[in-house]
């Protein structure tokens, strides 16, 4: 009979596999090194939501609350945009829970290919997800969120009787300021006012309260334009 540890070992093994992580050679798993290798990506695992890859729910409020924090004391101006997909109930409904998590998955891929690596992608929930764009005005952050909802759009999805989905995906977007105090709280709720009017407005389009908006050069757009990163599978 396999003693309690060993147990534990198969079921952080499953865990991994399951997760698509490949898993440490055989003769290092009884080593420092493996287990703390098995340790590590356990640990990044319970960070991730496991549908999408990206950040789950958990991790993305602790990092809006480190964000908060850090304009408070850096001066700097960071994003929050709250993103959902359109009619995704519909989707559901005629095309099955399977239909579903392929269109989540492609929004995913979007959200990759479109954010730069200090920035923090994540599913928050159901058909919800968020992007926390640090050291980035609100004009930029536009455009960047403009982008996002250009690429779902021109994004099909095809499912395994060879038919394509049409996604659209409505965007609402909050400042995170150094001169107005606020929560993470407050700022999830600006950003679902935002997505609100989005919705409202007719779908597949991005709103912003764009009055402490600051100006922002061609340039600053630009290079935050060109510094998304590379698909995972190039």
């Amino acid at each position: 009979m396999p003693e309690a540890g060993d147990l534990d070992l198969q079921v952080a093994l499953q865990l991994l596999r399951q997760a698509g992580h490949a898993i440490p050679a055989p003769d290092t798993l009884g080593t420092r090194a493996g287990l703390q290798l098995i340790i590590d990506r356990l640990c990044e695992l319970s960070l991730r939501d496991t549908l999408t890859g990206l950040a789950n729910t958990r991790h993305f409020l602790a990092v809006l609350e480190q964000e908060v924090d850090r304009v408070s004391r850096s001066g700097e101006i960071a994003l929050l945009l709250l993103i959902d997909l359109d009619r995704f109930k519909a989707i559901n409904d005629s095309r099955g829970h399977l239909a579903g998590d392929e269109a989540l998955r492609a929004v995913a891929q979007v959200l990759e290919k479109n954010v730069r690596p200090m920035d923090t992608a994540a599913r928050y929930g159901g058909d919800e997800f968020a992007v926390i764009l640090p050291n980035c005005r609100p004009a930029a952050g536009r455009a960047i969120a403009e982008r996002i909802c250009k690429q779902v759009e021109q994004t099909p999805v095809v499912l395994g009787d060879g038919t394509a989905l049409a996604l659209t995906a409505s965007i609402g977007c909050a400042h995170v300021s150094p001169w107005r105090k606020a929560s993470a709280k407050h700022l999830l709720e600006q950003a679902d006012q935002e997505l609100y009017r989005a919705k409202a407005q007719g779908r597949n389009q991005v709103a912003m309260d764009m009055s402490l908006a600051i100006p922002v050069s061609s340039e600053e757009k630009r290079q935050l334009l060109h510094h998304f990163r590379r698909d995972k599978n190039e």
